[in-house]
C-alpha cells in the first residue's frame, strides 16, 4: 500500500510540473491571425508597386513579374497581440538579398519597436522585444540575379519561391513569412512570348487557318511549354519563334504541306538536335536529359507516322531527322 502511494504522488507531482512548465510558455495569441499583416513590394529606383498583400481581404494583388537581379523595398506591419515578458522576436532576411544601393538592410518606421540591444540595420537578422504593438518597418535590397539559373552543361531558368523575411518566436518557433515567387527576365519573355502564341492558336482554330496546320501549330507550342518547364526557356523561345509565318495557310488543299511543314519540321529538327548534342556532353551531370531526348524522338515518330499517310516523301525526310535523333542520344 505504501508503495502503491508513492507511485500516485510521484504521478501527481509530474503533472503539477508539467502544468508550471505549460504555463511558462508565452502563448500564441490568435493562432489563425497572421502577424505579417501586410506587407507591399516596391521597385526601389523607379517606386512602381509590385505587389501588395493585406489580410483583411488575404488577396495578392500584383502588378507585374518580380525580377531576379532588380532592387526592391518590401514594407511590412507586424502585429504583435500580447506582450510577453522575456520574451524575443526575430525577423531574418533571405541570404539571397543583397545590398545595391544602401548600405544597411532594415529602415525602422515605428519609432517604439522595441528592438534588442545589438540591434544593427546592417545585419540580415534583427531582434525586439515581445511586446503589444503594431510596428512598421521595410527592408531594401538587390534579389541575387543568380537566384532563378542553375549551369550544368546548360543554363536552366526556374522559377523560385523566395522565402523574402521570416517570423521567428521563442523557442524558434516559426510565426510567420513572406514567400514571393521569382522569375528573371528570360523567363518574363518567354512568358509573354507563350501567351501570344496562345492567344494565335486560339485564333486560328476560330477561323479558316488549314486544322492540319492548327494542330502542327499546337503540337510545337506544347513541346516549346514542356522545355520550358524543365528550365530549357532558351529552347523553348527558340521554338516558338520557329511558329512564326506571315500567314498560315487556309483550309483549301493539301498544297500548304511543302510551304510550311516541311520548313518547320525542319526547323524544329535542328533545334532538336542541337540541343541533344548539347545536352548529351553533360549527361554524367543531367540524368534526366536522356528521357527528354527520347521523348523528342517520340514526338517525330509520331508526326511520321502521320505524314506517312499523306506523303512518303515527306515521311521519309522525318525517317531521318529521327535517326540523326537517335545519334545524337547514342552520342
Amino acid at each position: 500500500m505504501v508503495t502503491a502511494g508513492a507511485s500516485t504522488l510521484r504521478k501527481i507531482s509530474f503533472i503539477i510540473v508539467g502544468i508550471l512548465l505549460l504555463a511558462q510558455l508565452p502563448p500564441v495569441w490568435g493562432a489563425d491571425l497572421p502577424w505579417i499583416e501586410e506587407y507591399r513590394l516596391e521597385h526601389y529606383s523607379t517606386n512602381q508597386r509590385i505587389l501588395e498583400w493585406k489580410s483583411e481581404n488575404g488577396q495578392l494583388t500584383q502588378n507585374a513579374p518580380v525580377l531576379a537581379g532588380n532592387e526592391y523595398r518590401l514594407s511590412l506591419r507586424i502585429n504583435v497581440r500580447q506582450t510577453v515578458d522575456n520574451a524575443v522576436l526575430e525577423l531574418r532576411l533571405s541570404d539571397s538579398i543583397l545590398k545595391k544601393s544602401m548600405t544597411v538592410f532594415w529602415e525602422i518606421e515605428s519609432v517604439e519597436l522595441p528592438l534588442t540591444s545589438e540591434y544593427n540595420p546592417t545585419e540580415r537578422i534583427i531582434r525586439f522585444n515581445h511586446t503589444q504593438g503594431v510596428y512598421r518597418l521595410s527592408i531594401v535590397g538587390v534579389i541575387d540575379r543568380t537566384l532563378t539559373l542553375t549551369e550544368a552543361g546548360v543554363v536552366f531558368h526556374k522559377p523560385v519561391d523566395l522565402t523574402f523575411i521570416t517570423l521567428i518566436g521563442p523557442a524558434q518557433t516559426l510565426y510567420d513569412e513572406i514567400t514571393i515567387n521569382v522569375i528573371d527576365n528570360k523567363i518574363d519573355d518567354y512568358r509573354r512570348l507563350r501567351s501570344q502564341k496562345e492567344a494565335e492558336l486560339v485564333q486560328y482554330g476560330q477561323t479558316s487557318v488549314d486544322p492540319a496546320y492548327v494542330q502542327l501549330y499546337e503540337k510545337f507550342l506544347n513541346i516549346a511549354i514542356s522545355e520550358a518547364e524543365l528550365g530549357l526557356v532558351d529552347n523553348a523561345i527558340n521554338l516558338m519563334n520557329n511558329l512564326q509565318v506571315e500567314a498560315p495557310p487556309v483550309e483549301t488543299g493539301p498544297s500548304w504541306q511543302e510551304q510550311y511543314f516541311l520548313p518547320a519540321v525542319g526547323a524544329l529538327a535542328v533545334l532538336f538536335i542541337l540541343s541533344a548534342v548539347l545536352f548529351m556532353r553533360s549527361r554524367s551531370r543531367l540524368g534526366f536529359v536522356t528521357m527528354l531526348v527520347e521523348d523528342q524522338i517520340r514526338e517525330m515518330e509520331a508526326l511520321q507516322s502521320r505524314a506517312s499517310r499523306v506523303d512518303r516523301g515527306l515521311a521519309q525526310r522525318l525517317q531521318e531527322i529521327n535517326d540523326r535523333l537517335k545519334e545524337a542520344e547514342r552520342a
